[in-house]
């Protein structure tokens, strides 16, 4: 693999060591157990929420200045015109480390203690290392599982036909809180040129 396409996994390098280092440094002085696990969990859970203001409010935001439109450009617009693309398909470190930072800051308010805000931003991380992996696989992979078969389909109708819904990656739960959740259809019908109907079908 080239140095350019090392640099592509650059964000799992730098995601994994610092929840390796961070549970290092919670593990004798942190929350207890039953803590810990709850805070796992939170963390987990709250990345869908999280992916979902990102990718509909913030990638998908129409901005007004060029340094605005730029910005989603860089960061998601590319990836929609080139949705089979490796290179377009990962979220940059640049664009990703302030919003982690955030998140772990704002924890650290709210929970009180920069331990328990770590238990959940490694949560927050493993969920984020799920939806990377899902979204790799629905663009290059196939799945076997009937629910990864769904999401791949659900994903790929957001690319293809409804780039204004169907926001949630690793679940559609929060497209059905908010609105934006629409069926998924196995074919969708359309007319080809001598009128006949014809089926175009989103493969898994």
């Amino acid at each position: 693999m080239s140095i350019k396409g090392w640099r592509r996994f650059a964000p799992f390098y730098f995601y994994a060591a610092l929840v390796l280092s961070l549970a290092a440094a919670v593990r004798n002085n942190g929350p207890s157990k039953g803590a810990i696990f709850i805070l796992l969990l939170f963390g987990f859970l709250s990345w869908g929420l999280l992916e979902y203001v990102l990718h509909r409010f913030v990638f998908h935001f129409e901005a007004a200045s060029v340094f605005g439109r730029n910005l989603v450009y860089s960061a998601h617009r590319t990836h929609h015109e080139n949705p089979k693309s490796i290179e377009y398909l990962f979220a940059d470190l640049q664009i990703s480390l302030p919003i982690a930072t955030a998140y772990w800051l704002v924890a650290w308010a709210v929970l009180g203690t920069w331990r328990a805000a770590s238990c959940l931003f490694i949560g927050l991380v493993a969920g984020y290392f799920c939806y990377e992996s899902l979204h790799f696989l629905a663009h290059q992979g196939s799945f076997r599982l009937p629910l990864f078969r769904y999401l791949k389909k659900y994903h790929l109708l957001h690319h293809y036909r409804t780039p204004d819904l169907r926001f949630g990656v690793t679940s559609p739960i929060f497209d059905l809180l908010f609105g934006t959740f629409r069926p998924v259809r196995d074919t969708v019908r359309n007319k080809n040129k001598k009128g006949e109907q014809a089926s175009l079908v989103i493969r898994s």
